[in-house]
């Protein structure tokens, strides 16, 4: 049975269209990255799988059961947890009187101390929430998502403001969840991260999903590779060495894009055997998220 199953989503507000017939399917112990620039859609979508905003029409299944509108039974509520981009909880609670009132809301959940261990505030468990740092915030935050110990979590932006330390000590918990049949929804802008966790990516342009697989699938999406050296080659004799499709130089690191990149590297050593550090490698995911969500008029600037 699929944690999550929605098929032809659609979301307008007015004249806006946020969401135009979105499909995703998702697995027990699945981790689902939604990537996609400031305003695809992405929060619209979470708020809309939560019943926090109702569709305008298309069909959502949580756990195999089909969703009217806004309605969400208290049963399947208690599976659900969610950490939103912009959480606010009271300023004046304590780290551990925030994870005891969670707490009480779960029959099956974790008790507040356990919430304060998974956050990491143990030292900080009588400090009031308006006194936290933005990264001790995110860390509280994602406890508390998971006081109902979840089957299908929602985390939007969840490392935002954390310190890399942080971030990672999170991604170790999400490895964790994921290896305990947890599904995980992520939306994130740190590309790392979701190449880091998603077993899936489904990438949100203008409300439209534009792509869906795999890391190393969405990679290979575009068909060139990166390579880079150092020599001493101008860029339009660079640019002329077969299947370069783009060179860019950084001082003295030159980064050639090849739709070919065993040609690119023999016409390069014939035409310079002097050239040193060369590197060539698949292209980054952030290359391939930038070439997916281009519009149009980008892509006929970047051609001309």
């Amino acid at each position: 049975m699929l944690a999550l199953d929605v098929k032809n989503l659609t979301k307008a507000y007015g004249g806006n269209t946020v969401l135009a017939g979105v499909d995703i399917s998702q697995a027990a112990g699945e981790v689902l990255c939604v990537l996609g620039p400031n305003g695809a859609g992405k929060t619209t979508l979470i708020l809309t799988l939560l019943g926090l905003v109702k569709a305008d029409s298309g069909d959502i299944r949580l756990f195999g059961n089909q969703q009217q509108g806004i309605t969400r039974s208290q049963a399947l509520r208690q599976q659900l947890g969610v950490m939103m981009q912009i959480g606010s909880l009271s300023a004046n609670l304590s780290v551990y009187e925030q994870c005891d009132l969670f707490s009480s809301y779960y029959a099956q959940g974790y008790s507040a101390a356990e919430l304060v261990q998974l956050a990491g505030l143990e030292s900080h468990a009588t400090q009031r929430f308006g006194r936290l740092s933005g990264g001790q915030k995110q860390r509280l935050l994602f406890a508390l998502a998971l006081a109902g110990k979840p089957k299908l979590l929602f985390l939007d932006e969840p490392t935002l403001g954390m310190d890399v330390e942080a971030r990672q000590a999170l991604w170790h918990q999400v490895k964790q969840l994921r290896q305990q049949g947890v599904a995980v929804v992520l939306t994130t802008h740190y590309l790392e991260e979701a190449e880091q966790l998603a077993d899936s990516i489904a990438v949100l342009h203008q409300g439209r999903m534009v792509a869906k697989g795999s890391p190393d699938e969405l990679k290979a999406l575009m068909q060139y590779k990166v390579v880079r050296c150092r020599s001493r080659l101008t860029d339009a004799e660079l640019a002329v060495l077969p299947a370069v499709l783009q060179v860019s130089r950084e001082q003295q690191q030159i980064t050639l894009h090849s739709r070919n990149a065993e040609q690119t590297v023999r016409a390069l050593l014939h035409a310079d055997q002097q050239a040193t550090d060369l590197e060539v490698r698949p292209i980054a995911l952030e290359q391939a998220f930038l070439h997916l969500t281009q519009t149009p008029e980008t892509q006929q600037e970047q051609a001309a």
